[in-house]
């Protein structure tokens, strides 16, 4: 199957790409989610990263979050052990090739394995015919073999000596709740966590699930994928603690 994700909301390019594909290949097309936030190649990074475990084996990823369509940022195909990953050498690949590290990545710049050639439509002309090449096996003859790939910085989640925990606001969901990349399994033998922000400790109790508070009071959990999450009932906790995507998170224990 192609799984495929991007910030494109539900426009018609999504429908554009499905049915290229369908030109190429009778693949399998599952929506993993169009709902990044506009060029947000943090937030994609992470939810792709949380995501790919739980498909099939030689499951195709068509990842495309692309501010940089158009200039010299590379388009890549890769493979790993188990999976293929297509989509903009901009970053978006930094923990997924973490967990699972490319074998072979290439360059998408066979122009005979192109659709057309816009350069503002890369997912149409190049990203989605790529993935569909790969579900027919071409995948060494859509481009040269690139050596390396780019990454994102980010604040890798640690323990410190003073019974501290640093990491980062992953991203913010739907609901507001703040996922962070804090492995909760840090957390489970304590009853509450203290945010530090600023010169300021917020207290917040470590729960199961949301209406273990009252309504508007903040929670942390497992956010089901095996990381903290700080959350409010029926409230959204990035709002009342004002923090986004990429913030320094510092707790203390």
């Amino acid at each position: 199957m192609i799984v495929f994700l991007t910030d494109w909301g539900n426009s018609h390019y999504v429908g554009i790409c499905k049915g290229v594909i369908k030109q190429i290949t009778d693949s399998e097309i599952i929506d993993l989610t169009h709902d990044i936030n506009s060029f947000d190649v943090r937030e994609a990074m992470y939810i792709l990263s949380r995501s790919f475990i739980h498909f099939p084996k030689n499951t195709v990823f068509l990842a495309v979050v692309d501010y940089g369509v158009g200039s010299n940022r590379k388009a890549i195909a890769a493979k790993t052990k188990n999976y293929y990953f297509v989509g903009p050498d901009n970053g978006l690949f930094t923990l997924v090739f973490e967990l699972e590290p490319p074998l072979e990545i290439r360059e998408l710049n066979n122009k005979k394995f192109h659709y057309l050639n816009s350069q503002t439509f890369h997912g149409r002309d190049i990203f989605a015919p790529a993935a569909a090449h790969i579900k027919n096996g071409k995948f060494k003859q859509l481009g040269d073999l690139l050596p390396n790939y780019a990454t994102i910085p980010y604040i890798k989640a640690k323990k410190t000596k003073e019974n501290k925990i640093v990491g980062e606001v992953a991203y913010i969901d739907k609901f507001g709740n703040i996922e962070t990349n804090i492995p909760f399994e840090w957390l489970e033998e304590f009853s509450t966590i203290k945010l530090k922000k600023g010169k300021k400790l917020i207290k917040i109790p470590i729960g199961n699930f949301y209406s273990e508070v009252s309504k508007g009071e903040l929670i942390a959990h497992n956010d089901s994928t095996g990381y903290l999450e700080i959350a409010a009932n029926q409230k959204k906790a990035d709002e009342i603690l004002k923090l986004k995507s990429g913030d320094y998170l510092e707790l203390i224990l």
